[in-house]
């Protein structure tokens, strides 16, 4: 290449140089607004006065932005100014002069030469066309206004929240993490009294609440195990979520293993429970305390009964002679055939206190073996 040739790329370069210097910095500050409306917004939440801090981070984020670009794919070369020249009207000559640079036949210095004369011959015109100052486009400038608009908006916000202007959300602060949540839930069944949600300092007690069973349904436990309808959890240091389980009450009167409570077959009376007095006994024997047995079927209760019977029992009472079988026998205590009531009546009786417990009424059938079992001692 020879020396004329070299002065024309340099000065076109030149030019190209200050073209692509201007998008180096445009979009070094695009990213720059970026870069500072990010730190300003971080301090804004966590109220840190970080104006100064995000003025730094813009501006370092924009030079060093601006740099990288120029470098790495604005800054012109030999091949991108040599195109560009062509651009002004010489319909690539400067691309075949620099091709033909070092041929010395007369064909190559005939087009240097016309090459030559056509340089000599552009305008300011088609030199401002060719190797404009500015080459970014509108959506690139309108990409910039935005991001300086937010870098500016927001370092501003961020100052004026230091100076206390206006408020700062402070997700930083540290009164935050000593609130409790404390939630009672209800799946089914039941309601809460009391205030189901509450939000307590760290360590303090939760107010009393109560799980109230609706009607068919009995409270069972809490999901963490608590078997008392009315709970107060105190010194609470952390989240607590618990619901009440409650457990519907079948029409039959089902308990929790599945068994009947109605054991009538008429509806009226338990047809397993024998009748007080059941027959008469005609025995002789004597009956002292608890333990011996006599002949007879005696009635309910403590004292003498005489009568003729052919069944044999076990007596429990007092009485002695022929055909003495007053007492409480132990018949009357069976149920089924096989079930002493003292086996099951505790957990009937438990039932029956829950129901009403929560406010619920006995099914019919409960109430009457109740009933039945004390009108049979």
């Amino acid at each position: 290449m020879d020396r004329y040739n070299e002065q024309i790329i340099k000065t076109y370069r030149k030019r190209m140089a200050v073209s692509a210097i201007t998008s180096s910095v445009c979009f070094g500050l695009m990213i720059g607004g970026g870069a500072a409306f990010i730190a300003a917004l971080v301090s804004w939440l966590f109220s840190f006065n970080g104006v100064w801090v995000a003025v730094g981070t813009g501006l370092g984020a924009a030079a060093i932005a601006g740099v990288l670009l120029y470098f790495l794919k604005f800054r012109p070369t030999d091949k991108q100014v040599i195109r560009q020249i062509d651009r002004m009207g010489l319909e690539e000559r400067t691309v075949t002069m620099m091709d033909l640079a070092g041929d010395t036949s007369t064909i190559a210095q005939m087009q240097r030469a016309d090459a030559h004369a056509r340089l000599e011959n552009v305008n300011r015109e088609q030199v401002r066309f060719a190797f404009p100052a500015f080459t970014i486009d509108k959506y690139a400038k309108i990409a910039l206004a935005v991001a300086l608009v937010l870098g500016v908006g927001m370092t501003t916000v961020c100052g004026l929240s230091a100076a206390g202007a206006i408020p700062s959300p402070n997700l930083n602060d540290p009164v935050r993490d000593n609130f409790i949540l404390v939630s009672y839930w209800v799946e089914e069944g039941g309601e809460i009294e009391g205030e189901a949600d509450q939000i307590l300092s760290l360590g303090e007690d939760a107010t009393p609440v109560v799980a109230v069973a609706e009607d068919g349904w009995a409270f069972l436990r809490w999901s963490d195990g608590n078997k008392s309808t009315e709970r107060t959890d105190l010194n609470v240091t952390a989240d607590l979520t618990v619901t009440a389980i409650f457990e519907e009450i079948s029409d039959e009167g089902d308990d929790e293993d599945g068994d009947s409570l109605d054991q009538n077959t008429d509806g009226d009376y338990d047809q397993n429970v024998p009748e007080q007095n059941e027959g008469g006994g005609d025995g002789s024997g004597s009956t002292g305390g608890d333990g011996s047995d006599g002949n007879g079927d005696g009635g309910d209760g403590d004292g003498g009964g005489g009568g003729e019977g052919g069944q044999e029992g076990g007596g429990k009472g007092e009485g002695q002679g022929d055909g003495a079988g007053g007492g409480w026998s132990d018949s009357n205590q069976i149920i089924d055939g096989n079930t002493n009531y003292l086996d099951v009546f505790e957990q009937y009786y438990n039932m029956a206190m829950e129901i009403l417990q929560n406010g619920g009424e006995l099914p019919p059938e409960l109430k009457e073996f109740i009933e039945e079992y004390y009108g049979s001692l």
